[in-house]
């Protein structure tokens, strides 16, 4: 432990790299004085006073043992790491295990004249220790964070805690039955609450032939965040399937499964998907934090004139309104910023959703349920007996949804609804590819929106920078004038290194006029349709997202990763 005169070095440090002054150092040593009965170390009450931070009493500490000093703020530790060393051992000596790598661990401390606990981690995890000194405040935080943070299941008698008191008997006997033990109850809980902090949108849990690992979906991206030894792969997916209310002993057909958690407060929704693979089973789970849900067209990122022309599309009386685009491009969430815009008390509206991801106040949601026969075609024809007057189809999928979506139109309603498309013109012989008669669908669409998402410069490490000239017509830009500077991101801390954080919407929206409704009764091609449009004052996504390169909202690079397949 610090003796006297270690504290005594600890101040003449700071006096001599002029922190404090010796003023201050004689005052806060009288104040140690004081209250020596307390053990309180010099640096406590330096700190409490006001004349030095914790970062400028751990970088001290680490000059005078020779210690290296880190920050564990914005590191992440693996859940294999943590499960080395106990909680009851982490609170108690105010340490954390921060990575091992071979045979060594390195453990973070306040403390780096306490050999005790040193010896006692090496016993206890047999590996050598190497010591990092850490502010205290830093160690509290992921102590708390990666020990005692806590996650519960919403209307449920389960608590999620770090800890294997927190599931039910039978659940324990179902992991263990599956060859992993209670630790597995901390790893998953873990991996959900990391995900959750990272605003991650999804969770890829693969098994290959020598190990487990696990990524998280980050605006957009998939990024590697753990390895587990195959020998926990059984445990896991157990884990995940007791969570989502699967059936555990299934493990050659696809399952899906949903679970409702609250992790600090903020109500969480999860959708599990099972699925066999050639080393087992691989789980993937889609996070929807309902807070993170954006219902405002204003938040959606349109520029000026998509954003008149989206309003002038859904505030018409009747007509199909398309989103399209991939996968995790956004459109449920735009769809759910029109019908927030349009909603109102004297008019009914009714959804059919699979699933129901957020619940829209004044407006009547169904959920599909295939088991109860309850599809979307089923749906939509008990929801028009409803007398609605704007329908919300979370996606179609087959003709026959496509085919009364049109009749909808045709009689009066206002439908909206999502279909996978590449781009605007290509919504239309996608349709008439899935069996929409020409008759039907030319009098019945009245707009499409194309959308993608696009990564955002991180406005912590942002710097300007001049383009070659390859660079500036890769993208489009060189016609652009002499001397555009243009940004990209460095890579920090709060971006994780990336250079990006969060996202921005790019869109198109094709208006269908008479012209384009003359071709689609002729089943013309997506260049012709195109080229109507164009007419019309239509401009591709690539179009949104060089504005929004050039107002330095995002990069080239990120604009070609996410335009490739458009231009």
């Amino acid at each position: 432990m610090f003796s006297k005169e270690d504290d005594v070095k600890i101040g003449e440090i700071l006096v001599e790299r002029g922190i404090i002054s010796q003023s201050q150092l004689d005052a806060a040593l009288k104040e140690q004085k004081k209250h020596s009965s307390d053990n309180q170390k010099l640096g406590s009450y330096l700190i409490s006073l006001g004349y030095a931070t914790e970062v400028d009493i751990a970088n001290v500490l680490g000059a005078q043992f020779n210690t290296p000093v880190m920050r564990i703020e914005g590191l992440r530790i693996k859940p294999e790491v943590t499960a080395m060393v106990s909680d009851t051992l982490a609170k108690k000596f105010h340490i954390m295990p921060l990575f091992k790598v071979g045979n060594e661990l390195t453990l973070a401390v306040s403390d780096p004249t306490d050999i005790l606990v040193i010896d006692i981690v090496a016993a206890e995890t047999r590996c050598k220790v190497v010591p990092v000194i850490s502010p205290y405040s830093d160690i509290s935080k992921a102590i708390n964070r990666y020990y005692f943070m806590k996650v519960e299941t919403e209307g449920s008698e389960k608590a999620l805690e770090l800890s294997p008191v927190s599931i039910s008997r039978a659940e324990i006997e179902e992991i263990k039955m599956s060859g992993a033990d209670l630790p597995i109850v901390r790893v998953v809980d873990r991996i959900i609450i990391e995900a959750v902090e990272d605003n991650a949108s999804d969770i890829h849990v693969e098994p290959h032939e020598a190990s487990l690992s696990v990524r998280f979906r980050i605006d957009g991206i998939l990024r590697d965040t753990g390895t587990y030894p195959m020998k926990m792969h059984p445990g896991i997916l157990s884990r995940i399937k007791i969570l989502s209310e699967m059936d555990i002993s299934e493990k050659q057909k696809p399952q899906d499964g949903r679970i409702k958690i609250k992790v600090d407060k903020k109500e969480i929704d999860i959708r599990v998907s099972c699925i066999p693979t050639l080393y087992g089973e691989k789980a993937v789970m889609r996070l929807l934090n309902r807070a993170n849900v954006r219902v405002s067209i204003d938040a959606l990122d349109f520029s000026e004139k998509n954003y008149k022309t989206f309003l002038e599309l859904i505030n018409q009386p009747y007509g199909i309104v398309l989103v399209t685009g991939p996968t995790g491009s956004g459109k449920t969430t735009t769809l759910y910023a029109a019908l927030h815009e349009i909603s109102s008390v004297e008019k009914n509206i009714i959804t059919v959703e699979d699933p129901i991801e957020y619940q829209l106040p004044i407006i009547n949601q169904m959920q599909v349920n295939p088991k109860k026969d309850v599809t979307f075609a089923n749906a939509l024809r008990a929801i028009l007996r409803q007398d609605p007057d704007i329908i919300m189809i979370g996606e179609i999928r087959d003709p026959e949804t496509a085919a009364i979506a049109a009749e909808s139109a045709l009689t009066g309603h206002l439908v909206l609804s999502t279909l996978h498309t590449n781009d605007a013109p290509s919504a239309i012989t996608r349709l008439t590819d899935m069996g929409v008669e020409p008759f039907l669908l030319a009098p019945s669409l009245i707009g499409i929106v194309a959308q993608r998402l696009m990564r955002k410069i991180c406005t912590k490490c942002k710097e300007a920078y001049t383009p070659s000239k390859n660079e500036l017509k890769a993208a489009g830009l060189d016609m652009a004038i002499e001397g555009l500077k243009l940004y990209k991101g460095m890579g920090c801390d709060d971006c994780k290194h990336t250079g990006y954080s969060g996202r921005t919407g790019i869109h198109e929206i094709m208006v269908v006029d008479e012209r384009i409704r003359e071709l689609i009764t002729q089943k013309a091609s997506v260049a012709e349709l195109r080229t109507a449009a164009a007419k019309t004052g239509y401009k591709d996504m690539r179009f949104d997202g060089i504005k929004k390169v050039i107002e330095g909202i995002t990069s080239v690079e990120e604009l070609l990763r996410v335009t490739k397949e458009t231009k």
